[in-house]
């Protein structure tokens, strides 16, 4: 059986290691922290449980294939929750948005801050769609060790905008400063500063229309336990506090 090493004990090489399993491959992972997970930690304090990282999921069909390919089921390792609403913004002052849910919801609650907005709001989401298509749909599975794959779709980016800034296509979109404001979130959730991240990032307002905001229960360790046990049961080895030097 051939061997197959694989670096990083994150959630990329949690996948990389199961997806190479499932091809015949001995597997062995390589991580220097004491835990599997790399960003996805958890730390505990005063009887409660933290995400460090991560913490919800926007498309569970990737996370449910990690399983399938092993005639396994996500659902009995882990419990994936769909949130409604997706989040709940409260400003200074006390007001309180909700986002989330069918989109007759969400236009519902943007009416309460500006009627005039909910039209804007329409238009965003058509203009996510589009980066949608090219940035999730053509290229979320392209492998990039070639230069001419990023360079083929440019044109296409281009003619999206994507050299604005997340905070500049929505602000293209929406008056309302606390709309602005709550729109313009996606991009912290994977460490990202609204004002300078490439609006390539918008397509997640159609993302989330797409499949939704979910929850693992037990929160995101609670997940990456559920990989720990699958692969252990695969036979994959794990080697923690172990540093690759070459």
């Amino acid at each position: 059986m051939t061997r197959a090493l694989v670096v990083g004990g994150g959630f990329g090489g949690i996948a990389s290691a199961i997806r190479l399993r499932a091809k015949g491959y001995d597997v062995q992972l390589l991580d220097r922290c004491p835990k599997l997970g790399g960003r996805a930690q958890v730390f505990e304090r005063d009887g409660f449980r933290f995400d460090a990282g991560p913490t919800v999921i926007t498309a569970p069909f990737l996370f449910d294939e990690l399983f399938e390919l092993h005639g396994r089921r996500r659902e009995d390792y882990v419990e994936f929750r769909s949130l409604d609403p997706w989040y709940r913004f409260q400003f200074s002052d006390g007001d309180v948005f909700d986002y989330g849910g069918e989109i007759e919801d969400t236009e519902t609650e943007i009416a309460r801050f500006d009627p005039a907005d909910v039209e804007g709001y329409r238009r965003l989401v058509a203009h996510s769609e589009k980066i949608f298509d090219v940035g999730f749909t053509k290229l979320s599975d392209r492998p990039f060790h070639k230069i001419a794959t990023m360079l083929s779709q440019i044109p296409a980016l281009v003619s999206l905008k994507c050299y604005r800034t997340v905070w500049q296509m929505v602000c293209a979109y929406l008056k309302n400063p606390k709309l602005r404001q709550a729109f313009s979130v996606q991009p912290l959730l994977v460490g990202g500063n609204p004002f300078n991240t490439t609006s390539i990032y918008g397509l997640i307002h159609f993302l989330e229309r797409r499949w939704g905001i979910h929850f693992a229960m037990g929160g995101t360790g609670a997940l990456v336990e559920a990989y720990r046990k699958l692969m252990e049961e695969l036979g994959i080895e794990i080697k923690l506090n172990t540093t690759v030097d070459k």
